[in-house]
């Protein structure tokens, strides 16, 4: 079967976004389909819609000189980015029929309800698209809701890049570990406050980190949900939710950040052969999941304490294959996008009946 022919309909376009448009065009020899853009919305920088597709180069000059996209718009109007998501799958209704319209949704976390990504998801679902995004709200506020819907109409919904950036742990669960029950998981999967940890011990400040972090757009929009440990907890629900069967929220995390600790703590926590890093954690009991994020003083033989810098790690805990470990040195926005590029490939597969 020749390539399928995707349209693409952006849903944010921050540096994630726009690194992974560069990407598609980095690796095109390599991808399995091809593409384009047809629609693309944003919160401060207007929308464009083009069934026939966006000059992309254009659109990420314009955005990155600080400037409207609404000039690429033969009818420029205000949207929000629900509205060009269900013009789009109007405009493009024989692709959305045959299972070639993909919505890209990666805007901002929003921990109060997981909104409007959620909203988001749901409606390029109900206009029969496939839905990515590395976007944490929807799998930690709504997974259930949405993977029942996705399934009604045939389509999928995919979020590989959410926790741990490209590193497969959705898809490893999903695809290779049939008949498995995860009863567990133990992790590092902040990369912010794990790099901010790191450089209060080399004797570095807590806010001179932190700002390196938003200069090399790996902290989140808010920083205080990174360490106030508010992004972990997302995670943390989504990975419950996906692979557990839970169904919570991040506010049933029980949670505690990083804020209040000291150059002076974590080299303590050094000289006596440790190390404090922020976990987040799961366990079934009974009936019931208990979910954590902390910070943990965590002895130097344990696997989490060896991670420096952007590593993460996640363990999980399983009735079968016991304790899997998945670890990933070091993080930057290429593994962010490509977590959204794999998670296209794998519906280009799927329309191939691969």
């Amino acid at each position: 079967m020749s390539r399928p022919d995707l349209t693409l309909v952006l849903i944010g376009f921050g540096k994630v976004a726009r690194r992974f448009v560069t990407l598609l065009a980095e690796t095109a020899e390599r991808l399995d389909f091809s593409w384009k853009v047809a629609g693309i919305s944003t919160r401060h920088h207007g929308s464009v819609v083009a069934a026939s597709g966006i000059d992309m180069q254009r659109a990420i000059g314009i955005v990155e000189s600080r400037q409207s996209l609404d000039r690429l718009d033969e009818a420029p109007c205000e949207r929000r980015g629900i509205d060009v998501i269900r013009q789009l799958a109007d405009a493009c209704a024989d692709d959305a029929a045959e299972g070639r319209l993909v919505c890209i949704e990666t805007t901002v976390l929003d921990i109060d309800r997981g909104e409007p990504a959620v909203s988001h998801v749901r409606a390029a679902l109900e206009g029969q698209a496939h839905v990515v995004t590395a976007n944490k709200g929807p799998a930690a506020f709504a997974y259930h809701e949405l993977e029942a819907l996705a399934e009604s109409v045939d389509r999928v919904f995919l979020f590989e890049g959410a926790v741990m950036d490209g590193v497969p742990v959705f898809n490893l669960v999903r695809d290779t570990m049939p008949a498995i029950a995860i009863d567990g998981f133990r992790g590092v999967i902040n990369a912010t406050c794990n790099f901010i940890l790191s450089e209060l011990e080399c004797g570095k400040e807590f806010d001179r980190a932190l700002a390196e972090m938003q200069a090399r757009g790996i902290a989140e929009a808010d920083p205080s949900l990174d360490i106030d440990g508010w992004d972990a907890a997302a995670k943390t629900a989504a990975l419950v939710n996906a692979m557990m069967g839970g169904v919570i929220t991040p506010h049933y995390v029980q949670r505690t950040g990083i804020r209040d600790l000291t150059g002076l703590d974590v080299r303590e926590a050094r000289g006596r052969n440790k190390r404090i890093r922020l976990v987040a954690s799961a366990s079934r009991h009974g009936g019931r999941v208990q979910a954590r994020v902390e910070p943990e003083l965590l002895d130097h033989t344990d696997p989490l304490a060896g991670l420096v810098d952007l590593d993460n790690a996640l363990y999980l805990t399983t009735d079968l294959l016991g304790e899997v470990g998945i670890v990933q040195r070091g993080g930057n926005l290429t593994q962010t996008a490509y977590a959204l590029l794999s998670d296209v490939s794998r519906i280009s597969q799927r329309l191939k009946g691969l």
